[in-house]
């Protein structure tokens, strides 16, 4: 019990920065390894002492557990949201615990020293990512509409991936979207946070019950009266003589609830008008990550699968017609495994945060929060498998490849998403000085990586959701034949639930591709005027 105060204590504590890694599961693994070398550290030193050993030994044990569920498949276990948070927050948090809980031993010095060394060449994750992969559960939670006690369970979709969070974790990230000022999602971890403390075999001790009543601060501070009433309720029917100071809070917080009072936090910080996240557009590509909605049967009974020959002798291209105005279509099976894993090998150690073009229209381009992934650009002709990729767009769409940007390969982090936008200019962008091919005509998108759950490319005008599948193309014109952009191709990478997402993305600029896709005399774009300001 005494560590698990300590761990209260010290759990918002920042370590060391190493670089973001929630932005990409691939750099998960460092994180990993790093851990795999501070428990051996601390294994050694608990084995020179034997004082304390048993609260030592019982954070060591419970770590363990975690490293032998992750023995039987490394990327599996890293790639579950859940794990990943936990293996944040232990290494952002509690491993400073660790350290305090010895500084008053006479051994002391040699083990904090080791750990002073160790923090000057292994990776440690920042506050960024730390806040990062707190966000990310609750995007998870939100685009999923996963029960929270089910989340903290390990479960996704009904599915168990992984270990159970502690009461600890649930009520760090309950305090961290406090802080955030996301009021709406910290209160149900704080309620999953203290049935799981009640639930332990301390859950009834005053020390636990002195934690819970601080927790009803919290509550009614957001203004949270009927989840700080239970657990008012709770602590005085353990220790109704020695709390008869709730009496008075719980006769306060019945009156509130009913009066219907609305005063709080919950209250005070509601969303502010003209957020796109409260929009129907946002809520139309929740929709269609999670399948709630899609082309109507009547849509779909034109659309065809067929064989396309290639114009340079490789195999047929097995072509799926996902939408017809707009064209998209998917080509399967079009890359090897051995090319898909050449270019994850080629981008691992290059891969730094994505980032998006700036809305000032200058040109520039920044990283943002609506867009969570590492990437890479590489020219075609760099290796066999670059080239490759952009033989077969060529060959496929006939557009000249001699006007494609550099080949971008991405991985998505925690939960990685990118929020719906468009691929090609606004009107008033501003190209950067000697970009004379003009704007991005058309977008390939190359599935590097089969995901278990999510991570989906969503259209939410179409509406339509593309599954990623190892190998495969997916294809898509932004503009209109007359060069205006086509706004009904808006689209997202819905978050990534389980698994690992690596992609490639292909753009295309429009300069002399008129051979292919001649200039329409008219413009005819009113078709899809009506999305550009959609709501």
């Amino acid at each position: 019990m005494l560590l698990a105060k300590c761990v209260l204590i010290l759990v918002l504590q920042v370590l060391s920065c190493r670089g973001e890694f929630f932005s990409s599961t691939s750099g998960l693994e460092k994180l990993f390894e790093t851990e795999v070398v501070l428990l051996a550290e601390l294994q050694n030193y608990v084995n020179e002492i034997n004082q304390h050993a048993g609260a030592l030994q019982s954070e060591i044990d419970a770590i363990r557990v975690e490293h032998l569920n992750a023995a039987d498949g490394i990327d599996d276990y890293l790639n579950n949201p859940v794990n990943a948070f936990r293996l944040i927050k232990r290494l952002h948090s509690d491993w400073e615990t660790f350290e305090g809980s010895v500084k008053t031993d006479s051994s002391r010095s040699n083990y904090l020293d080791t750990m002073a060394r160790l923090k000057e060449n292994l990776s440690f994750p920042s506050q960024d990512d730390f806040v990062g992969s707190a966000i990310a559960l609750t995007r998870l939670q939100q685009t999923y509409q996963l029960d929270v006690a089910e989340l903290a369970s390990g479960i996704l979709n009904g599915v168990k991936y992984g270990t159970a969070m502690s009461w600890q974790d649930c009520f760090v990230l309950g305090q961290h979207l406090y802080a955030l000022r996301d009021y709406n999602h910290t209160v149900p971890w704080l309620q999953q946070s203290m049935q799981l403390l009640g639930e332990q075999s301390y859950g009834s001790e005053s020390a636990s019950l002195d934690f819970m009543e601080a927790v009803v601060e919290y509550h009614r501070e957001m203004g949270a009266h009927e989840s700080a009433l239970s657990l008012v309720n709770h602590v005085l029917s353990i220790e109704p003589d020695q709390r008869i100071h709730l009496l008075e809070a719980r006769q306060q917080l019945e009156e509130l609830i009913t009066d219907g009072d609305k005063n709080g936090l919950l209250h005070l910080t509601a969303r502010r008008p003209g957020d796109y996240h409260e929009s129907r557009e946002f809520r139309m590509y929740e929709q269609v990550c999670r399948g709630e909605l899609a082309p109507l049967p009547s849509k779909q009974r034109s659309l065809r699968c067929r064989l396309r020959k290639s114009r340079l002798g490789y195999a047929p291209f097995k072509l799926e017609e996902l939408h017809l105005d707009p064209l998209v279509v998917q080509l399967h099976q079009v890359i090897g495994s051995n090319d898909s894993e050449s270019l994850q090998k080629s981008a691992r150690p290059m891969i730094k945060r994505s980032t998006v073009y700036s809305l000032g229209g200058n040109g520039g381009s920044t990283a943002a929060a609506f867009r969570t992934s590492q990437g890479a650009s590489f020219n075609y002709s760099k290796n066999a498998a670059t080239k490759l990729l952009s033989h077969h767009v060529g060959d496929f769409s006939d557009l000249n490849m001699d006007y494609a940007e550099d080949l971008q390969v991405a991985n998505y982090g925690i939960g990685g998403h990118y929020e719906p936008h468009w691929d090609s200019f606004p009107e008033n962008h501003i190209y950067q000085e000697g970009d004379l091919h003009g704007n991005r005509i058309a977008t390939g998108i190359y599935y590097l990586s089969d995901v278990e759950a999510g991570g989906g490319t969503a259209f939410p005008f179409l509406p339509l959701l593309v599954t990623p599948e190892k190998g495969s193309l997916l294809f898509w014109y932004n503009l209109h034949p007359s060069g205006d952009q086509d706004f009904r191709t808006k689209h997202a990478a819905c978050p990534v639930l389980q698994g690992s997402k690596w992609i490639a993305n292909v753009w295309i600029r429009e300069r002399n591709q008129d051979n292919v896709r001649p200039c329409d005399l008219e413009r005819g774009q009113e078709i899809s005027l009506h999305y550009r300001d959609f709501d």
